[in-house]
């Protein structure tokens, strides 16, 4: 059987070790055996300003049928970082990345006039990914899926002036409109984001989840050891938005009440903001409370598979949009989780269906309750995964999620 080809658009691929990198390559990893073949426009670091992770690019690999078609993007170039920081709101148009546009565009036309392709997928973020999906949809013709993942326009991490905002809801708009499908991870994100969309272009929503791949679990079996219990987060923290700060309070008023340093160890993985640490010294929680920095993909797993409990932290809002890869990832380690995350959304429906507690991420009695609900259930033995992990988990792995993103696919010949 011939297999059918997809034209992909995706900045962020191996080595660059990003979220979306890791979800991006999985998939386009397990197409291959349902049978599609894909060339991948993707972004060719000249430099060591992006992190790269080498081993993880060689894990993510995918059997013959996957071609990375790396681009170089001006972004490097002085001129661009220098006009970024003299005009800041430049940069945002709607993204740093859209001094790749062009380029990428001419490269992607290039391939649609070389060979037969089936279909075009942009994976956004960045959101630039998007608006090289429409230019390379125009010009060639061939069915376009936008795959948003999370919201654009609806992001509460989005910040700018009222004219950048006119702009992003216009490109926003421009790719709904012709895109002739939408792909999001959550149900939450593609109910907000299309509604404000007419009937006809809601009916272009999809949900399919983010995936975990097995292949990715540290090989050697990982244990906690030791009395004290073992917290681990892995991800992003963003300063005054999404933050550990009232899990840090929460900690120090527990640590006035019980010797914490002797019962508790939270290790918190990526990139430190500075305000966070700095709390953290403050409330002298440095017996309690690790920051590592950023570490390697494989690193990074093993210490969540070295972990207790898993640790996920979203923002406060009403409703949350997002379904963290990280969250997914977690799954197969098939260690209990903690959610500090709105009781409305994405990450709270999953971590409840689990059977794991979910508590308001800038409730700090909350957190303590649920922090030393935790510590008690550990020495008294009784801490482990919930009977519905697995079954609930199942869902969420990368073949299963592949093959409903296939599904879509095939819907647009």
């Amino acid at each position: 059987m011939t297999a059918r080809r997809l034209l992909a658009i995706s900045w962020d691929m191996p080595p660059l070790s990003g979220p979306r990198a890791i979800q991006v390559s999985r998939t386009l990893k397990h197409l291959v055996p349902l049978g599609w073949e894909s060339s991948v426009v993707c972004f060719a670091p000249r430099s060591r300003r992006y992190n790269q992770d080498l081993e993880l690019a060689g894990r993510l690999r995918a059997p013959a049928g996957v071609t990375l078609v790396p681009v170089p993007s001006p972004e490097e170039r002085w001129f661009f970082r220098a006009l970024w920081r003299i005009a800041p709101p430049i940069k945002l148009l709607p993204d740093e990345k859209w001094v790749w546009i062009a380029r990428a565009s001419q490269v992607a036309r290039r391939l649609a006039a070389g060979q037969r392709f089936d279909v075009l997928v942009s994976f956004g973020q960045p959101w630039s990914d998007h608006l090289i999906g429409l230019r390379v949809h125009q010009s060639t013709g061939l069915r376009w899926i936008a795959h948003f993942s999370d919201p654009w326009t609806d992001s509460p991490y989005l910040r700018g002036r009222r004219w950048q905002w006119r702009i992003w809801r216009r490109m926003e708009a421009d790719v709904v409109r012709h895109a002739d499908a939408i792909v999001f991870v959550n149900a939450q994100a593609a109910d907000c984001v299309m509604r404000k969309y007419s009937l006809a272009w809601r009916a272009k929503a999809h949900v399919v989840p983010h995936g975990f791949e097995c292949g990715d679990l540290p090989s050697k079996p990982a244990t906690s050891g030791g009395e004290r219990l073992h917290v681990v987060y892995t991800g992003r923290f963003y300063e005054g938005i999404r933050t550990p700060e009232p899990m840090l309070r929460a900690l120090a008023a527990l640590a006035n009440r019980r010797p914490l340093a002797r019962e508790l160890h939270v290790t918190l993985v990526g990139t430190p903001v500075p305000a966070h640490q700095r709390l953290a010294a403050s409330l002298r929680l440095h017996d309690v409370v690790e920051f590592t920095g950023r570490l390697p993909f494989n690193e990074s797993a093993g210490r969540a598979a070295a972990a207790d409990v898993l640790l996920v932290i979203d923002a406060p809002s009403d409703d949350n949009l997002f379904l963290p890869s990280k969250l997914v990832d977690y799954l197969p380690l098939g260690k209990p989780i903690l959610g500090l995350t709105p009781a409305r959304g994405a990450s709270a429906d999953l971590i409840r269906s689990l059977g794991y507690p979910v508590v308001a991420p800038d409730d700090e009695a909350a957190i303590a309750s649920a922090i030393e609900a935790l510590i008690d259930m550990k020495r008294e033995g009784r801490l482990g995964a919930s009977p519905s992990h697995h079954a609930v988990a199942e869902r969420y792995d990368i073949r299963t999620t592949t093959r409903a993103f296939a599904d879509i696919l095939t819907q647009y010949p």
